[in-house]
């Protein structure tokens, strides 16, 4: 009872959004300079991952600034916020997926 009294007076759309900035930021980082991989296919890569996934994926990296506990938070978080960031999370990525891919079009017409 006193875990449910806490969830519900934790601000999760804080915590979302934060989690969310943390994960994006740490992506871009590992697409630009750490994978060896085109950033298409990078991103590409990810696109498909859950926020739990990625924010796990990135939580050994000191610089993201993610950590254990928001790892356990993420696990608490209630179902309809998790939906919502998680959701946001995929489609950002799949954009520049896209966006990606537009520009590796664009470079081949003008070859």
């Amino acid at each position: 009872m006193v875990v449910a009294e806490r969830s519900r007076r934790f601000d999760w759309e804080s915590f979302g959004w934060d989690i969310v900035d943390k994960v994006l930021r740490a992506l871009d980082y590992f697409c630009h300079r750490v994978s060896g991989d085109t950033f298409l296919d990078c991103y590409s890569a990810h696109a498909d991952r859950s926020l739990y996934e990625l924010a796990d994926e990135f939580a050994e990296w000191s610089a993201s600034g993610i950590s254990a506990g928001d790892l356990e938070l993420l696990r608490m978080m209630p179902e309809n916020y998790y939906k919502k960031f998680d959701s946001y999370v995929k489609k950002r990525i799949w954009e520049v997926v896209e966006e990606l891919r537009r520009e590796e079009e664009e470079l081949r017409r003008e070859l």
